[in-house]
């Protein structure tokens, strides 16, 4: 992982900022959880390991619906860690996606859900994948659309613009929707590979959500871990929000968004 990446995940509060804005502002309803249940079929006898389970609420809906079979959590942050062993069910584990510490074909599923794009070498962390499942185990793995957001990060870059900082490659820039399906072609036989695509958008009704949400990615997008920068970028933001929604004439910001879950058998 990058540091970058350490540092913006040693606190889960920001990733909850951006699970909370999606829940409430989402044009149409999103349900990720439950498109990877369906995509990957999912059953309540099936062993599986959650790469990158962030909040754990993914293994907690399995937990909580009776799921049977040993579930399995792997993070680099040891507050997800912590969090994932708290889940009843739950065996959770400090490590790296692309050095799973597990046996091979240990596994019937293995989810990585918005997360290669954190990785350094996610091509890596997909063979891995691979290597735990069991033969006819399935890979189900998340991620944004190609350029999501795009009127968040024009403001962003030019709000930091204006404090000499240059935006840094946007992890959705390093693994999106439009290369994740070869990407998990070149682990998996492709004539395997499924891909859902879902289009939405945020509906944001005041600059309130606008700033959080972009405030709990600065560490994520270069912005260096200094408190009095991290304010005076967000006041900025938020100056530079409400200017934006003086323009807008219904007093709705719209985001486009959207995600991908891609599917393969081993």
């Amino acid at each position: 992982m990058t540091t970058a990446v350490d540092r913006a995940y040693r606190d889960l509060s920001p990733l909850d900022v951006r699970i909370q804005t999606h829940r409430r502002y989402s044009e149409a309803a999103d349900d990720v959880e439950a498109d990877v249940l369906t995509a990957a079929a999912i059953t309540a006898e099936d062993t599986l390991l959650d790469v990158g389970p962030g909040t754990g609420t993914f293994l907690a809906r399995l937990s909580a619906s009776g799921h049977t079979a040993p579930l399995a959590a792997l993070d680099f942050s040891a507050e997800s860690v912590a969090t994932c062993a708290r889940i009843p069910g739950v065996r959770a584990v400090r490590g790296d996606a692309r050095h799973l510490p597990f046996p091979d074909a240990g596994f019937d599923v293995v989810t990585a859900r918005h997360m290669l794009y954190h990785v350094d070498d996610p091509a890596e962390a997909v063979r891995e994948a691979r290597r735990v499942l069991r033969e006819g185990g399935r890979f189900a793995a998340v991620v944004n659309r190609e350029e999501p957001y795009p009127h968040f990060m024009a403001l962003l870059r030019e709000v930091l613009a204006g404090h000499g900082i240059t935006r840094r490659r946007s992890p959705d820039e390093h693994v999106h929707g439009g290369n994740l399906p070869a990407l998990v072609a070149a682990a998996f036989a492709p004539d395997t590979v499924r891909v859902l695509r879902r289009e939405n958008a945020l509906l944001l009704p005041g600059p309130e959500p606008v700033v959080a949400y972009l405030a709990s990615i600065l560490t994520l997008q270069g912005v260096p871990d200094d408190p009095d920068l991290h304010r005076a970028v967000t006041a900025d933001l938020d100056e530079a929000a409400r200017a934006r929604f003086r323009t807008l004439p219904d007093g709705i910001w719209r985001e486009p968004k959207g995600y991908v879950v891609v599917t393969a058998t081993a």
